[in-house]
């Protein structure tokens, strides 16, 4: 049987070809990113400084106490931070424990209900670690140049849009 002889024809990819070639593309910047955001918690936001200062974790947990107007139930603070109730809960027994935290129960006496209050220590290591937070995302916001600033914005909140959808 002849062997086909090349003669510098070329056939037109499929037209998926770049489509899948840009999704490989994204998934692996999406990636890099997820990898580097886990690998600088887990360097500086996440990591005590031995002073008493909150973890991530817990900021994130606790953070809309400083905003509120009163206190919050365990589940409002479990969907502001994007966990679940038991592991708040865990969390909670911690910061109750070096006081940091308060529960009560509500005043209408519902006692299925538990109600989280920060204490002043509490208060004021929440306002140090929001402005450590605040001063990183500086330092980042400054590692960029301004169009990167507007470009990188409106990329975030397109995908934190389309992940919301999901």
């Amino acid at each position: 049987m002849p062997v086909p002889i090349d003669r510098g024809t070329t056939t037109a990819p499929p037209p998926h070809a770049a489509s899948d070639r840009e999704l490989l593309a994204f998934a692996d910047a999406f990636g890099d990113f997820m990898r580097a955001t886990r690998r600088a918690r887990g360097r500086v936001a996440d990591r005590p400084t031995g002073d008493g200062e909150l973890t991530l974790s817990q900021y994130q947990l606790l953070d809309a106490l400083l905003d509120a107007d009163g206190p919050l139930t365990v589940r409002e603070l479990a969907l502001g931070a994007g966990i679940a109730s038991p592991t708040a809960t865990r969390m909670l027994t911690g910061l109750e424990q070096d006081r940091l935290v308060a529960r009560e129960r509500p005043r209408d006496g519902d006692q299925r209900c538990v109600l989280i209050r920060l204490t002043d220590r509490g208060r004021a290591r929440l306002e140090a670690k929001r402005e450590r937070v605040a001063q990183w995302r500086r330092d980042l916001f400054d590692s960029l140049t301004p169009g990167e600033r507007r470009q990188a914005a409106r990329l975030l909140n397109r995908l934190a849009a389309a992940v919301d959808e999901l």
